[in-house]
């Protein structure tokens, strides 16, 4: 048991239908064998759930995205005779998730296992294996156990005497740098701004620069911007950043943003990520000129959570006349 031009288009179109159909075929060629897939997965589920329980995490839900992906990678695996996290063809846990209508925000980790000579179909005591080789290993027993998940996925395929199992894991997952015992603070506005004024300072006094000031002007800048945001953009690049300014705008010379965004990172804000945000801005070139330039004087902030897991922030930098 092992866990761990025309015609040039026209040619490579071909190959690559060639390639996806024998994958396909190679897939419905194996006689796959799952067993009572449900009853399997609602016991792997319950050991889960015992394991998490007894160390007093959230419970895990069955979910189909993820359960549709586990078991494409163990019939996969299977048909095509290797044994990996990743595909022939590259693709990765978090492919196969978003490939079965999982979200690209979320928090996504896998447990894959194999075994020569195991009966087949795949029984109950299998399941129970799988699950004891998956815990008796602190990396896949920190997947089982990991904070920041809320839905679980299994699947199972045998043939001949060759069996896979794989085990997925979703959720809105943890502020970046990992979460401390217990529930992590959630901050206010105030303190989010306080707390990236630290980390901005801290680099201007290092560099002998003075440092920002807080301006609530320029934080609802930054929310405004921040909600003008659609899809992947995070604010909306034609935006004027002056139209924002709830006061007088002739009292500003100059405005600059910069935005980030994260996935996986937990549901609320905390002093974690406005860190691993402002921590971003400053090791990227364009970003430190702004905001370690001797012209600025005031910063604003502002941050999102979804609650899925997606985090998005927006920075906004000013020269007060």
């Amino acid at each position: 048991m092992r866990f761990e031009k025309a015609s040039a288009a026209l040619s490579i179109l071909l190959l690559l239908l060639h390639l996806t159909g024998s994958r396909t075929a190679a897939a419905q060629s194996a006689d796959v064998e799952t067993g009572p897939l449900d009853a399997l997965r609602e016991q792997a589920l319950s050991l889960v759930n015992d394991a998490r329980d007894k160390r007093g995490l959230e419970l895990l839900e069955l979910a189909e995205p993820l359960n549709e992906a586990a078991q494409a990678h163990a019939e996969d695996m299977l048909a095509r005779d290797y044994y990996s996290h990743v595909s022939p063809e590259g693709e990765d846990v978090q492919d196969r998730y978003i490939e079965h209508g999982g979200s690209r925000w979320r928090f996504v980790a896998e447990n894959i296992a194999t075994c020569g000579g195991c009966p087949v179909p795949p029984t109950a005591s299998r399941v129970d294996s799988f699950h004891e080789g998956w815990m008796d290993s602190p990396e896949h027993r920190q997947n089982i156990l990991a904070p920041g998940l809320d839905t679980f996925g299994f699947g199972i395929a045998a043939s001949g005497e060759r069996a896979y199992a794989v085990q997925t894991f979703a959720g809105p997952g943890t502020s970046p740098g990992g979460q401390a015992a217990g529930e992590p603070t959630p901050l206010s506005p105030e303190a989010q701004l306080r707390e990236a004024l630290d980390a901005v300072n801290g680099r201007r006094e290092e560099e002998g620069l003075p440092p920002l000031e807080p301006s609530d002007a320029l934080t609802t800048v930054a929310s405004r911007a921040l909600a003008g945001g659609s899809g992947d953009r995070l604010i909306d690049p034609s935006a004027d950043l002056f139209s924002f300014l709830p006061g007088d705008r002739a009292d500003w010379r100059m405005l600059n943003a910069m935005a980030g965004a994260c996935g996986g990172c937990g549901t609320k804000p905390t002093a974690a990520d406005v860190g691993h945000f402002t921590g971003n801005w400053l090791s990227n070139a364009q970003y430190r000129r702004t905001l370690l330039s001797g012209d600025v004087t005031h910063l604003g902030f502002a941050m999102n959570a979804s609650g899925e897991g997606r985090k998005t922030a927006v920075a906004v930098v000013g020269t007060r006349r």
